[in-house]
């Protein structure tokens, strides 16, 4: 079989809720690999916060921050980030709708208090355990920010993005503990662009290409490559994007679409 370029999501692909990966999940990479086929993660978080459970599979390129930041042969070769004013515009409506926020760079990923209650003390112990870092004040007018976090917000994504869609996109949030919050995410910067980067310094084909995931911001991934799964788990918004549905993470999903893809 011809080597295929497979690109993998993290949350509800690769691990669970509790950031673990299953034992199906780590052979069928190990498999794919002894078949000649290259993995690359495609992840909406920035690469420090990948769960530490996949360091032994040597996930170490691909796309991050939903495609703001891309890595190859472990070096930067794409970044994206807002620009100052578009910035402090999100910053605004963050503060306005009580949200936590979370900033995140290339380099480290920033925990906002301008809204902080003592709910969040759970988010901030585990972003200070990655590496990350609390800030009581939002900066002013950054321009190194890709992508922002945001829950608990008084408003829903969709009337985030009506109030924020000129200059950005919101989606769903798609890390652990995920029900009350969103991803917002630059303007025509996405895990397709990422893949694209990806390609472009390979010299890929994209008609080699194989795109897993479950979540919103991985549509412009699954209408890109040239077959796109769905995980079980998947909301039907994403699964209507897909070219196969596998099983659910948590029923060996990924190993069976690698078996279905013939990658083993």
């Amino acid at each position: 079989m011809k080597q295929k370029l497979v690109f993998l999501d993290i949350d509800g692909t690769l691990v669970d809720k509790l950031e673990t990966i299953h034992p199906s999940t780590v052979k069928a990479l190990e498999l794919a690999r002894e078949n000649g086929h290259r993995l690359f993660i495609s992840s909406g978080r920035y690469k420090g916060i990948v769960p530490k459970c996949l360091a032994p599979l040597h996930l170490d390129d691909g796309v991050f921050a939903a495609g703001a930041n891309v890595f190859c042969d472990g070096k930067v070769i794409f970044e994206s980030n807002f620009e100052p004013h578009i910035y402090d515009r999100i910053i605004a409506s963050l503060k306005e709708h009580k949200a936590l926020i979370v900033a995140e760079t290339l380099e480290s990923e920033m925990l906002l208090g301008e809204n902080w209650r003592s709910e969040f003390e759970g988010t901030k112990r585990w972003i200070l355990s990655l590496g990350g870092s609390f800030v009581q004040q939002a900066p002013k007018s950054l321009s190194t920010v890709g992508k922002f976090v945001y829950k608990s917000a008084d408003c829903t994504n969709r009337q985030l993005q009506s109030e924020l869609g000129d200059i950005c996109n919101v989606v769903t949030l798609t890390y652990p503990d995920s029900s009350a919050g969103g991803e917002i995410m630059q303007l025509g910067v996405n895990k397709s662009l990422g893949i694209k980067k990806v390609l472009e310094y390979f010299g890929g084909d994209i008609a080699d290409t194989i795109a897993i995931g479950d979540g919103c911001n991985d549509i412009e991934m699954l209408d890109l490559c040239a077959t796109g799964v769905a995980m079980g788990n998947a909301s039907e918004i994403v699964k209507a994007h897909a070219d196969i549905i596998t099983d659910r993470i948590d029923n060996d999903g990924l190993y069976k679409a690698f078996e279905t893809l013939g990658l083993i």
